[in-house]
């Protein structure tokens, strides 16, 4: 049986905690709620929460760097929820952060990136992050829910970065097929794969066109 992970809910505004959790016990999760920052630490040592979603807002009557130097020792990751516009400032410590309005999905799976379980396997290529179990990448702020085909096909790619992968290759190592007669499928899913990954998928930096050959992943950096 999947254990019911408990998430804390950090936010000043009783109304908004109250819509929060609303949200994430739908879901699934365990929430609990806190408002002042001691309150906040009496349920990190009560309820030793497994994600604390922290709501930057001008409700928080307390420094949300301070809570974050605070909880570094405990290891609790954190999510935290920006208003609409706010610069991320990455020093502040938070593990990951989500900006106003955003959707249900997007939530969960920030959710879900922060609960990976250790036997999950990532394959991380600058800001890329796969999770090969679930098949979600992560792009900086952006992720993605991909189909197997795509998961597979990323996971080659990433696999063999750097490298020059020929069509007959890729055929064979995500469709386990030699027929050439039709790689459509593959140009199809090539595209899906982009659109997840990169910031202009018709300007790709990660995964290129080598024309005549095939398809080559590489890190921008690296080039």
């Amino acid at each position: 049986m999947t254990p019911v992970h408990t998430i804390l809910v950090v936010e000043g505004r009783k109304s908004a905690a109250e819509h929060l959790a609303l949200i994430l016990n739908d879901q699934g999760y365990n929430v609990v709620s806190a408002r002042t920052q001691r309150d906040t630490w009496a349920k990190v040592q009560e309820t030793r929460p497994a994600v604390i979603v922290l709501v930057d807002s001008p409700s928080l009557r307390f420094s949300s760097r301070r809570l974050c130097d605070a909880l570094r020792d405990t290891e609790i990751p954190v999510l935290m929820l920006l208003p609409e516009g706010k610069k991320i400032d990455y020093s502040i410590g938070a593990q990951t952060y989500l900006r106003y309005p955003f959707s249900t999905e997007q939530l969960v799976n920030r959710i879900v990136r922060l609960l990976l379980a250790p036997d999950d396997e990532l394959l991380k290529a600058g800001d890329l992050v796969l999770n090969v179990k679930h098949r979600y990448v992560f792009c900086g702020e952006r992720e993605s829910r991909l189909t197997p085909k795509q998961a597979l096909l990323l996971q080659v790619l990433m696999r063999h970065s750097g490298e020059i992968l020929p069509r007959a290759f890729l055929m064979k190592q995500v469709w386990d097929t030699d027929y050439m007669g039709d790689t459509r499928t593959l140009d199809v899913h090539v595209h899906c794969v982009r659109k997840a990954i990169e910031k202009n998928p018709k300007s790709p930096v990660y995964l290129r066109t080598v024309r005549r050959v095939g398809y080559c992943f590489q890190v921008p950096d690296e080039k």
